[in-house]
């Protein structure tokens, strides 16, 4: 067995599996240089190699840079430093998930193009991706974090169509608008979110028909699998009220992830991060849908309802589906994929994790003086895992890159 290696841009190889473990004791390959053998769809960091650097950290964990946990208790308890804490919570929320901790991240940054002006051909020419023909090559994508602008023109464009739509009803009291008020009420924010994660796949190999195919078909497909599972367990549990939700409608959705996780062409973390974006989207907006029409008796209670999930939205059944989803992607790759898959450390800590939000979310209890106060730290948490799981879907993208870029100059 001999193996290809990629170190500070240049190929090297072929090497034996030997000479290749004998490379990285010596410092002469690093954790995150690119290796490949025949058989490999496509090229690895070398710390995916089993037994190739034995007792370092599995990726993801280990950080030159990380702070003593000692250290940081110790400046946290004296008050010196205002982030401490929230950077001691994402610390140990990733070594809990096996998701990486952020590294250089500027939530600011990220969002700073959020109100730049774009024309109406920038917008399109932005939304043309993912085809067969449209889809870049791997040379030309940019695999720094993304400055995502569009879900923010997709909320405001929602919200007028809401805004309309609540005025009809309000001046007028047209019954007809009832209709519409609910459902463009229920997809406005998911939507939005969706084209969010469609900007954070900076792949950009996902066209605009397969995100709504599988909003609207896996949102569907996942409320039937829900019903399922409630005929099957819920029933069973039901001393656990509204939190059994969590046993069965992640499993449901995850059912629904399987159906598309196969698809080659989609092997990228990013990729499944935005199909389980998707699918969590409609599964949220059918439900809200559904809520509003039997609260429909009485409008402000409907009208209500609609703003409090529309607001929640983002941070619950998107993002767990999502996190879900890229755990998923993770484990599998390239790769086929098998239902041992399922039992991988790495999907398994980030699911289990999913599961957990969301019970807690459906839990009575609710922080004092703020109603919403507990969704919101969930969905920070939420969140937390999700950044990280983006940026190693970054990672993947670039050693790509590099690869591709590394075989051209060898060539």
């Amino acid at each position: 067995m001999t193996w290809h290696y990629v170190r500070n841009g240049v190929k090297f190889g072929p090497v034996t599996s030997t000479e290749l473990k004998r490379l990285a004791s010596a410092g002469n390959l690093a954790p995150n240089d690119l290796v490949w053998k025949d058989g490999m769809n496509e090229w690895r960091p070398a710390i995916d190699v089993q037994g190739l650097f034995e007792g370092k950290a599995s990726k993801g964990q280990a950080s030159s840079t990380q702070i003593p946990r000692g250290v940081a208790d110790a400046v946290n308890a004296k008050g010196l430093s205002p982030t401490g804490t929230i950077s001691d919570m994402a610390d140990r929320l990733s070594n809990a998930t096996g998701v990486e901790k952020l590294d250089g991240f500027s939530l600011s940054e990220m969002f700073s193009e959020t109100f730049s002006r774009h024309s109406p051909d920038d917008v399109e020419r932005y939304f043309n991706v993912g085809g067969p023909d449209t889809t870049p090559p791997i040379e030309a994508i940019e695999t720094s974090w993304p400055k995502p602008w569009a879900f923010f023109r997709t909320l405001m464009f929602s919200g007028i169509l809401y805004g309309g739509l609540l005025l009809m009803w309000e001046q007028f009291k047209y019954k007809t608008t009832l209709p519409g008020l609910v459902m463009v009420g229920s997809f406005a924010v998911p939507i939005a979110t969706v084209v969010l994660f469609f900007e954070l796949n900076v792949r950009k190999n996902i066209s605009i028909f397969q995100v709504v195919r599988w909003l609207l078909l896996g949102g569907v497909l996942s409320l039937i699998a829900t019903g399922m599972n409630n005929m099957f367990i819920g029933s069973k549990l039901d001393f656990l009220g509204a939190s059994v939700a969590g046993l069965t409608e992640e499993p449901a959705k995850l059912l629904i992830l399987i159906l598309v996780v196969n698809d080659r062409r989609y092997p990228y973390i990013l990729n499944g991060m935005l199909f389980g974006a998707a699918i969590g989207a409609g599964f949220a907006a059918f439900e809200t849908a559904g809520y509003a029409f039997f609260a429909a008796q009485d409008i402000d209670s409907a009208k209500g309802m609609l703003l409090m999930r529309g607001i929640l939205s983002p941070f619950a059944h998107i993002a767990w589906t999502a996190m879900s989803a890229a755990a998923l992607w993770r484990v599998k790759g390239s790769n086929a994929f098998r239902f041992r898959m399922l039992i991988d450390h790495r999907f398994v800590r980030v699911f289990v994790a999913a599961i957990i939000l969301h019970m807690l979310w459906n839990t009575s209890w609710e922080l004092p003086i703020f109603p919403i106060g507990k969704h919101l730290v969930l969905g920070v948490v939420a969140w937390i895992i999700l950044l990280g799981l983006v940026q190693e879907g970054l990672k993947q993208v670039r050693f790509e890159k590099q690869a591709k870029l590394a075989l051209q100059q060898s060539a």
